[in-house]
């Protein structure tokens, strides 16, 4: 493979340590009251992410819906969110936050934890998606049912 191929990976890499280093930040910091909207609007930059995922590969720009129409399509939102909604993971993350504000640090450490986790997850997920649509020049909605496909057997 190529060296700036390479590069896309190690790049990407890095924008999802980043988003989930900061999810680590917002999900820990003790927000009584506006945990739950605040984890919420954490589904606003994992689609951001993705997004910059996409247009590391592709240079190009995708919206949201299409995201999540692929992670669907893929199941894997179904796998995140533990057969659940992704915004009702997201919530239920909020919930958990909101009751570990009485633990002081300890739980503030594992709310942001749990918040970083959701996006490193779902960021490699959907790298693994892009990067596999990329290598094998298919449309991602090709490359999410191959993928997902594999993974069931």
């Amino acid at each position: 493979m190529s060296k700036s191929f390479w590069g896309k990976r190690r790049r990407v890499l890095l924008k999802i340590a980043e988003f989930s280093a900061g999810n680590i930040v917002i999900g820990g910091v003790p927000k009584p009251g506006a945990e739950i909207p605040s984890h919420i609007a954490l589904i606003a930059t994992d689609m951001v992410m993705c997004a910059m995922i996409y247009e590391e590969y592709f240079s190009e720009s995708i919206s949201e819906h299409s995201i999540l129409e692929i992670l669907g399509k893929a199941g894997i939102l179904l796998v995140v969110a533990g057969g659940g909604g992704y915004a009702i993971a997201k919530s239920a993350s909020g919930f958990v936050a909101e009751a570990t504000n009485f633990l002081g640090p300890i739980g503030w450490i594992t709310s942001g934890i749990l918040a970083a986790g959701g996006t490193a997850l779902i960021g490699l997920l959907w790298m693994t998606i892009v990067d596999w649509a990329y290598r094998k020049q298919v449309t991602l909605k090709e490359a999410a049912l191959t993928i997902s496909q594999k993974a069931s057997v």
